[in-house]
């Protein structure tokens, strides 16, 4: 009997609170960028491209089969927030 096969790819757009520019940083944007990478790989997402700018973050990944688009989504909004708050603390722009 044949199989039919498909692939989904999503892509994602999200920017920061306010489109502040919390990502100023090259160092930073870099390691969360490796970071969401990670994340959407666990996830069974297989990321295809990872980038950004300062106010904003563009992923493009293969999406699984055993996740909704929804739940991907959220997740990486979750976890990105979760990361800069516990990785740049230090910086000036958490003070505002």
């Amino acid at each position: 009997m044949p199989q039919s096969l498909s692939v989904v790819y999503i892509y994602l757009v999200f920017s920061t609170k306010d489109r502040r520019p919390f990502l100023r940083d090259p160092k930073i944007r870099a390691s969360l960028h490796a970071y969401l990478g990670a994340v959407s790989k666990k996830l069974d997402c297989a990321p295809i491209l990872v980038g950004g700018v300062e106010d904003h973050i563009h992923l493009l990944a293969r999406l699984g089969r055993t996740i909704t688009q929804a739940e991907w989504v959220k997740e990486l909004k979750r976890v990105s927030n979760q990361w800069l708050k516990e990785e740049a603390t230090g910086l000036a722009i958490f003070s505002r």
